[in-house]
């Protein structure tokens, strides 16, 4: 008479005999795949950059590194006492990495050009994205952003006038004497949302902007001048889902199509 659940029964010399052959086949598996992750892995060693920037990793590169070592736009230039990164028009001094929050912080050279210190004006030219955005189902439309400032930061814009301003309700615009004409006006907005289409007046245009480290409102243009010289915080490259908040730059961009 056969014994219930006696198809299931191994001895306990059988039961340790298979507990050591899964073992063995988990070990080898795991060693494949650690193998093939490191394989996978480029040798990309960290390096010094500059006279202070120590162990700099992903996302950064240098120039001449192999190809799959870093993100393009990371790219840094060293010399003996400085770190460079070239982001669109404009060149960048890297002062600091931060691999907690991942971020960095740069300062326009434009800044500390002691030829260019009576009245500067900043050359970043990208899009400040904000936070706000559309979450879509499809993946496809994720977008992967690069040298993008921090959060914490907010964006001085620069705009040039056909007619004076004089008052623009929560966002003052404060003169940049050094860079206006008799015909033309320039001012300076900051704030959160200061460089927004709703800000822009109807006789002005958009001339430049930059973002600051620290948050502060209706500031003067000298006051902006000593922030820009400080330097602001810029993200590691991060993905978000496609949104859909414009900003003035954008229209302008898009009314010349």
């Amino acid at each position: 008479m056969a014994i219930p659940g006696s198809l299931f029964y191994r001895s306990p010399a059988l039961q340790v005999i298979y507990v050591l052959c899964v073992l063995a086949v988990l070990v080898t598996d795991a060693g494949g795949r650690r193998h093939h992750q490191i394989q996978l892995q480029p040798a990309c060693p960290t390096f010094t950059c500059g006279a202070h920037l120590r162990n700099v990793s992903y996302p950064f590169r240098r120039r001449g590194d192999p190809p799959e070592c870093g993100v393009a736009s990371y790219e840094l230039t060293c010399t003996d006492d400085k770190a460079i990164i070239q982001i669109d028009n404009g060149t960048y001094l890297v002062r600091g990495i931060n691999y907690t929050d991942a971020t960095f912080s740069v300062v326009d050279a434009n800044m500390l050009d002691s030829s260019n210190s009576t009245c500067p004006l900043p050359r970043w030219n990208r899009i400040p994205y904000y936070r706000w955005y559309w979450v879509v189902e499809d993946s496809s439309r994720n977008i992967v952003q690069e040298l993008m400032p921090s959060y914490s930061t907010i964006t001085a814009a620069f705009v040039t006038c056909s007619l004076e301003v004089t008052n623009n309700g929560v966002y003052m615009y404060m003169p940049v004497a050094c860079l206006s004409t008799n015909s033309s006006f320039v001012y300076v907005l900051t704030g959160w949302s200061a460089d927004s289409i709703q800000s822009l007046e109807p006789s002005c245009g958009y001339l430049a902007m930059s973002p600051l480290s620290v948050e502060v409102l209706n500031a003067s243009y000298a006051d902006v001048v000593k922030l820009m010289r400080g330097g602001f915080a810029l993200q590691f490259p991060y993905t978000i889902h496609y949104f859909s908040y414009y900003k003035f730059k954008d229209c302008v961009a898009q009314s010349f199509l």
